[in-house]
């Protein structure tokens, strides 16, 4: 008998490949413009903002210092992501990130399944 995996074990499975994924998108930290140890960096963090956990415009390349240590690193990624993605898309993550914080967001398991899959 097959074990059905926890919504969370799933979860866990659909960051690892999706940050995989997001650290391909430049070769570069979003940040700083370095090139070591690049990460998925998100723009709006998972902690206050687990709608955008999975959302492409949010998670970009960032060197360790700038996405653990550097606290102003965002200050940064603020003014070079609107660059990368066009200020239209950035409008929109923005809109998303309000709209998030107004209604809140619980992953259903098709959906991480869905991520698994679209990025594996």
């Amino acid at each position: 008998m097959k074990k059905t995996k926890t919504l969370g074990q799933l979860k866990k499975k659909a960051q690892i490949v999706f940050n995989a994924a997001m650290r391909k998108k430049l070769s570069y930290c979003i940040s700083c413009g370095g090139n070591n140890n690049l990460q998925a960096g998100h723009f709006y963090p998972v902690s206050t903002h687990e709608g955008l956990r999975f959302d492409e415009d949010n998670v970009w390349p960032e060197c360790c210092r700038c996405n653990i240590f550097d606290e102003g690193h965002l200050i940064n990624y603020a003014d070079n992501l609107p660059g990368v993605i066009g200020q239209e898309r950035f409008d929109a993550l923005k809109a998303r990130a309000a709209e998030y914080k107004r209604n809140g967001k619980k992953w259903s398991r098709s959906e991480i399944e869905e991520i698994i899959e679209k990025y594996s």
